[in-house]
């Protein structure tokens, strides 16, 4: 039985990459740091659904690698995606923030499809509601991040077409998915918290600082 989750990523990641050399045909090296991006985003995201169940996999060990039964944490992605970024574009002399705003335009198009995957594998389900377009009773998380996901692509494709420093879509795209990670997680059913403290939503503040900070920086020039 092919594993849906699988396959609704690997879609998102073609996504991605065909869209990126579509909307920046200039850049003929785009399938070359996406790999990068993408094998650093894949650990980054495992590694951040391990140490939120650490528990469940202390006690199995072999599910470590079992990547195809989901959890894959998304902040996790997006920062080793930036960590493999940064690692291509210092190998070879590449701008940093040009190549990252490249990676951001596309990446919100990427989780508005990889969202689904949590759908196939019955994943981030909601708090309670009796809203028409429940889903079991509960909030589709995942259909509204995909939907906010795909708004924030439009926003940033459109952005692009303006001329704009480099940095400005990556400021846009952590202030614009900081924003919706941030609201959407009151409705999550036990989210992961150090305390008293959700750590999803403490990634979303930091993400919405970086982006200020990048912004006010390039403002400055």
């Amino acid at each position: 039985m092919p594993s849906f989750y699988g396959i609704t990523i690997s879609i998102a990641i073609l996504v991605c990459l065909t869209a990126a050399s579509k909307i920046f045909p200039h850049r003929k090296d785009i399938w070359d740091f996406g790999l990068y991006c993408i094998i650093g985003g894949i650990l980054g995201a495992r590694l951040y659904h391990i140490v939120d169940y650490w528990h469940f996999y202390l006690e199995r060990p072999g599910y470590i690698f079992m990547v195809w039964h989901g959890g894959l944490g998304i902040w996790g992605a997006v920062i080793g995606g930036i960590l493999g970024l940064y690692i291509y574009t210092s190998t070879y002399k590449k701008s940093f923030l040009e190549t990252a705003d490249i990676a951001a335009l596309v990446l919100p198009l990427g989780q508005a499809i990889g969202r689904w995957g949590n759908f196939f594998n019955s994943e981030i389900s909601g708090s309670q509601t009796s809203l028409p377009w429940n889903l079991e009773g509960k909030h589709p998380i995942f259909l509204y991040e995909s939907l906010l996901n795909l708004l924030l692509f439009f926003l940033l494709f459109r952005l692009s077409k303006k001329v704009v420093p480099a940095g400005y879509l990556l400021s846009s795209y952590l202030a614009g998915y900081g924003l919706i990670r941030f609201f959407l997680e009151y409705l999550r059913v036990n989210p992961w918290k150090i305390g008293a403290l959700n750590v999803a939503q403490m990634l979303s503040i930091l993400s919405i600082v970086i982006s200020v900070q990048i912004f006010n920086k390039k403002r400055l020039k």
